[in-house]
């Protein structure tokens, strides 16, 4: 029997070790508790033990995570329609917005762009003489910039004409370094320009010849290049051309002249042949034969350069040769 001190009652030895039990395993059964486990760590010395807790940790509830999700307009930016328009004023003008040329636009044909949504800086040119606009560009709705008021009240213009007369070429056509249109042989290119000087420059590849002109309101102006270019670029694109054949026996000698009127240096080749005749020695009848050559030369952007070549005959004697001529010519 056990003894409490502070009570009058006794309770039984033999109940103690089942009611020991029963509170064990009803600590075991509530969640939160721990049996500690008494585990011997030395063994010489049975009298040191240590007591290791298990803890038994509860499992966390699962956790909703959210992902972001990209449409496929997330990232995309809005455009607007934006209408540059110039009045009736006679001309075809370019356009710039931001800086950034954008197109030309004439009195028949005015310019529809799309652009990003948000301001933007719209310029016309005439020739060197410049306006700018501001516009504002929505979804919603077109923007519209109109130049004709500008072009009308503060542009004083004139009639101006570029010719190249007979030269056999399409060319560009500058107005105060800036270009305006091209002219070709038999369509000249009228122009309204600006009151005031202007130089006037038609190029073939970097060789040009320039003119400095007064345009007056009212006042027709034509200026033609023709002879002019003939001087400068005698021809308008790579050539290649025989300029004098001499003769020496069995040695015919071809004086060639390569013409590079283009921006960029070139390499020429081209194939030479020359036709003639000879006395067979066996038969002593003239019989006909060709030789061929090929010639390359290089010759730098805007220049011009001339090589002589060789072309022997064989086959016999008393050679009689027909003017060579040039088979073919590439460049490159």
């Amino acid at each position: 029997m056990i003894h409490t001190p502070g009570k009058n009652s006794r309770i039984p030895l033999k109940i103690i070790k089942p009611l020991t039990l029963l509170i064990l395993v009803s600590c075991v059964l509530v969640a939160g508790c721990s049996i500690p486990t008494i585990k011997n760590t030395n063994a010489k010395n049975p009298g040191s033990i240590t007591i290791t807790p298990t803890i038994t940790t509860p499992t966390p509830a699962d956790t909703p995570t959210t992902v972001p999700v990209r449409t496929e307009n997330s990232t995309g930016v809005k455009k607007g329609l934006l209408n540059v328009t110039i009045g009736d004023y006679p001309a075809e003008l370019p356009v710039f917005i931001d800086n950034k040329s954008a197109g030309v636009v004439s009195v028949s044909r005015p310019l529809n762009l799309t652009a990003n949504v948000g301001r933007h800086s719209v310029r016309i040119c005439v020739v060197a003489l410049c306006n700018n606009q501001e516009v504002i560009v929505v979804s919603s709705s077109p923007a519209a910039v109109d130049f004709g008021e500008w072009l009308k009240n503060d542009v004083v213009t004139g009639p101006l004409t570029v010719s190249i007369g007979g030269y056999n070429a399409e060319l560009p056509v500058l107005v105060d370094n800036v270009t305006v249109g091209n002219v070709s042989q038999g369509k000249p290119l009228n122009l309204v320009v600006s009151e005031g000087n202007h130089t006037v420059k038609v190029c073939v590849g970097i060789l040009c010849v320039k003119e400095t002109v007064e345009v007056k309101f009212a006042k027709p102006l034509t200026i033609e290049f023709g002879e002019r270019l003939k001087t400068v670029a005698e021809f308008s694109t790579p050539t290649v051309r025989i300029v004098n054949t001499s003769q020496d026996g069995a040695k015919v000698t071809v004086d060639l002249e390569f013409f590079n009127p283009s921006k960029n240096d070139l390499t020429f080749t081209t194939i030479v042949q020359c036709a003639y005749s000879y006395i067979d020695p066996q038969t002593d009848w003239r019989t006909g034969n060709s030789k061929q050559i090929t010639v390359t030369r290089s010759v730098k952007a805007g220049n011009r350069a001339k090589q002589s070549s060789d072309i022997w005959l064989s086959g016999g004697r008393s050679y009689l040769i027909e003017i060579p001529r040039i088979l073919n010519t590439t460049y490159q």
